[in-house]
């Protein structure tokens, strides 16, 4: 009976050591990791780029796109912010929609493939509020309701409250624009385009929308001193849009600034 408890104790080692020692072979393969999990497969947009990092790679490694119609991939060389040593990660960068996958070969001729999707960028943004400041150069109390008036005026010339805007891109500062003036009625829109361009004077970017034969100039970054008429959590993007050459030929009271903004909540889609 003993030498059948030992029997099946050493058997029992024998095969914890196998299992052991298969998982350590599988930890040897090449992996890849997007954030902190492991990955075979990432999604990146037509006009953006992500980065992968490898383990267990030996040695040096080189990287290649085994599509680079779709996507490149490039070694970037980085220094952890933690250990401060140098590191080495892969970008990819999105070039058109469809799938393609990278392949890794390290110094020892092992290799691993990780599946690349990439999808066209869309940027839905639903109009949630609207806003209007308005300047007047040595204002006095007998001002106020002409002032009142003109805020109310740059308010009707903004995009309705519950519309929305769709960007397309094409590129990673351009693209198809579509209008819609009620997301509610989808089937009611208006095609025309947009373009991130600097502003020398600003050193900033500008956002220019057209459609309808207009050309509407915003700051997508906008500003937080403005009067709005309502405000909600949801409200995560500003658009203002300067309207002071509007009123440049008012005397009473004499407008020395008039802006006018929309408050946007992101959506998934519509």
């Amino acid at each position: 009976m003993k030498k059948k408890l030992f029997y099946f104790f050493i058997t029992t080692l024998c095969l914890i050591g196998f299992v052991s020692c298969s998982d350590d072979d599988e930890d040897t393969d090449i992996k890849f990791l997007y954030g902190s999990e492991k990955v075979s497969s990432v999604s990146v947009t037509s006009v953006d780029k992500i980065s992968v990092e490898t383990r267990n790679a030996k040695g040096t490694y080189t990287v290649k796109s085994n599509n680079e119609e779709i996507a490149t991939a490039k070694i970037d060389e980085y220094e952890d912010l933690i250990t401060g040593k140098k590191d080495f990660r892969i970008n990819i960068q999105g070039i058109k929609e469809g799938s393609t996958s990278i392949t890794v070969i390290d110094s020892e001729n092992r290799s691993a493939t990780l599946k690349v999707d990439v999808i066209i960028k869309t940027v839905s943004l639903m109009i949630t509020s609207q806003g209007a400041s308005v300047e007047a150069e040595n204002g006095t109390p007998e001002d106020q309701p002409a002032i009142d008036k003109v805020t109310e005026e740059i308010k009707s010339k903004l995009a309705p409250i519950g519309g929305g805007f769709k960007l397309i891109y094409a590129s990673q500062y351009e693209g198809t624009l579509i209008y819609y003036p009620n997301i509610q009625k989808l089937s009611e829109k208006v095609e025309g385009t947009f373009k991130f361009e600097g502003n020398e004077a600003t050193e900033r970017m500008i956002l220019k929308f057209f459609y309808n034969n207009t050309e509407y100039v915003y700051d997508p970054y906008g500003g937080s001193a403005l009067t709005y008429s309502t405000r909600t959590s949801e409200v995560r993007v500003v658009f203002m849009r300067d309207f002071t050459n509007d009123y440049i030929g008012m005397t009473k009271p004499k407008i020395k600034k008039a802006s006018g903004a929309l408050f946007m909540s992101p959506r998934i889609t519509f």
